[in-house]
């Protein structure tokens, strides 16, 4: 993803899927996509197919700043947004959100996981000499193959259950049964959703090799210490939806504990590296990434930041960044919200320079918001100085996650003593004295849920962190009830149902859309 090449590639895969998707791929009209032997035939070729794989990955969770809707406003952590879309989540836990059907639409992942195993399935039958190596050859399948995988989690982390496509798509033929009319594809349970997920991952962990930071692609695009990154985030993902799972625990423990100790990342420590630290965290590719999303102007991957709700600078981003307080989008860390008031309770908490390093003016009760996404450039064709190019990686697994993922698995798996221990090593790097409260199940689960909570305000982790944790807090639409019927997973966007039948509504949004 370096090349402007890449970049037009990623153009013309939007532009070629832009009648195709998952509601595409399930029953309506499809298109051809390239014929094998006019494209298939050499290492660049495929390169670029990866790069736009990645593409469409990236267009899926930023297309109207979704990954913010999906995983950070649920929550209702640090972060009001005082948008009045939010205002459906936030106020009644609505998620039917006006001009937002992309947040119930699954089919930019279906876009990105099938050409993914497109990838695999050609490259894989490539001939070996038209690379420069096996290796790369492996590379480039493992890199797809990861890319899928992800895809797959986050659609099980938005919906729970969803169709599972295992015969990449590429023409009309094969979404046409004998009887010639389109197949319908039902969905899956949510457990084999993520079966096929981890099927993936460890097909990528078993093809890549770790790569350092300081290497050209280190971190925004996969090496095996990103697949065993998200094999730990998945597997603990797994373990709590199917009965504490003690197996995907353990597997949870060791895919995070190989990452730690061989993908060459290192947590930050705020206390010694302060504000440059985190910059190099947030600008991207620092030592402590293990994936990202990546967002550089000198690499023609940026964007013009905005203020207003469709893109997630506008939905984090407070003044002085903007001219004015007044977007109606403009957040605030709002005072009565759970993570504010969990970090005034504790006293541990009292000297974290993480208030200082991630917040602007963080005592403030009106004007404070998080400082993540405010690195940028100024465009030198524009004699505005608001005119701002974005230069804020979008972080998706970093090392502290490891840590914290750790933690909470070994909590899960009786190993009290092995999750403190992770747990403070995060603590020891905010200037935050070591755990020393209770150790049941329910205290140890808030301890990590409150480390999350502050280490990752604005990366979008929250809201899954309270379906997976079962951690609820704060979140004052949220009942037994509800959960009950899995109201805490997205609905499904109605003109999906409308045209494949076969796919059923999530229970709790029957008769809401």
């Amino acid at each position: 993803m370096k090349n402007i090449k890449k970049y037009t590639f990623f153009t013309m895969i939007i532009c070629l899927f832009s009648t195709y998707s998952c509601t595409d791929i399930l029953d309506q009209e499809p298109v051809s996509i390239t014929h094998p032997a006019v494209f298939w035939d050499s290492q660049p070729n495929a390169e670029q197919a990866l790069a736009g794989s990645y593409g469409l990955f990236k267009y899926a969770i930023t297309y109207q700043a979704n990954f913010i809707y999906w995983g950070e406003l649920p929550g209702m952590t640090f972060m009001n947004s005082r948008n009045w879309i939010s205002d459906y989540i936030e106020n009644s836990g609505n998620y039917v959100l006006a001009y937002r059907d992309n947040s119930r639409n699954w089919k930019n992942f279906y876009r990105a996981a099938n050409w993914a195993l497109t990838i695999e399935k050609y490259v894989a039958d490539m001939p070996d000499n038209l690379f420069t190596s096996v290796e790369e050859k492996n590379r480039i399948i493992g890199e797809a193959a990861f890319v899928r995988g992800l895809s797959y989690y986050w659609m099980a982390r938005i919906w729970g259950d969803v169709p599972i496509v295992t015969e990449s798509v590429e023409s009309s033929d094969q979404l046409l049964g004998e009887d010639g009319f389109i197949v319908r594809i039902p969905r899956s349970n949510e457990l084999e959703v993520l079966d096929f997920a981890l099927e993936a991952t460890n097909k990528a962990i078993g093809l890549l090799e770790y790569s350092a930071p300081g290497n050209t692609n280190w971190a925004i695009t996969a090496n095996r210490g990103s697949a065993e990154a998200l094999k730990a985030g998945l597997t603990l993902w797994y373990a709590s939806r199917d009965n504490n799972n003690s197996d995907m625990v353990q597997q949870s423990i060791e895919a995070a504990t190989s990452a730690i100790n061989n993908s060459g990342a290192e947590l930050i420590d705020y206390v010694t590296e302060g504000k440059d630290g985190f910059d190099a965290m947030c600008i991207g590719q620092s030592k402590t990434g293990l994936f990202e999303i990546n967002v550089s102007a000198d690499m023609n991957e940026s964007f013009r930041m905005e203020s207003n709700d469709g893109h997630y600078t506008g939905l984090t981003l407070n003044y002085p960044i903007w001219k004015t307080e007044n977007t109606g989008v403009a957040p605030t860390i709002d005072p009565d919200f759970y993570g504010k008031e969990m970090m005034n309770e504790d006293d541990d908490r009292e000297n974290d320079i993480r208030k200082e390093l991630f917040f602007y003016d963080y005592e403030s009760s009106s004007n404070s918001f998080p400082l993540k996404y405010s690195h940028s450039s100024a465009d030198p064709n524009s004699e505005d100085a608001y005119a701002l190019f974005s230069e804020s990686n979008i972080v998706l697994f970093r090392m502290a996650d490891m840590y914290l993922l750790r933690a909470e698995a070994q909590a899960r798996s009786g190993a009290t003593g092995l999750a403190v221990a992770d747990l403070n090593m995060v603590r020891s790097k905010a200037n935050v004295p070591n755990y020393n409260g209770a150790t049941d199940d329910d205290s140890l689960m808030k301890a990590i849920f409150d480390e999350r909570a502050i280490e990752f305000v604005g990366e979008g982790k929250s809201a899954y962190d309270r379906i997976r944790m079962n951690y609820y807090e704060g979140v004052p639409w949220m009942n037994q009830s509800r959960i009950a019927k899995k109201g805490y997973f997205w609905p499904i966007d109605p003109s999906i149902i409308t045209n494949n039948p076969s796919i059923v509504q999530t229970e709790y949004w029957r008769g809401a859309l």
